[in-house]
């Protein structure tokens, strides 16, 4: 079963265009588990949809560490919670 997590981007550096959202897009996406990423500048939010089963929310808050992004966790948006039942029945 897939679980969607959401984290806020806090302190610097911040998400500031598309190429960072296409950074953190494409390096949580390597993490074994990871099924979707949305990242949004605009909104400072990235959100994983991934298996508990073969990833812990600390591997992502880590990786994210990683790349200079400090994270607090956050509520997904409603439009992700319907690209989670989405991803669900596939």
């Amino acid at each position: 079963m897939l679980k969607s997590a959401a984290f806020k981007v806090i302190g610097d550096p911040k998400l500031h265009c598309e190429s960072c959202e296409q950074r953190v897009t494409r390096v949580l996406t390597t993490l074994q588990g990871v099924q979707r990423v949305s990242a949004d500048a605009a909104s400072q939010q990235i959100e994983v949809l991934f298996d508990p089963g073969e990833l812990a929310p600390a591997a992502i808050v880590e990786r994210l560490a990683l790349l200079g992004y400090k994270t607090e966790p956050a509520e997904p948006t409603a439009a992700a919670g319907e690209q989670v039942v989405q991803g669900q029945r596939r």
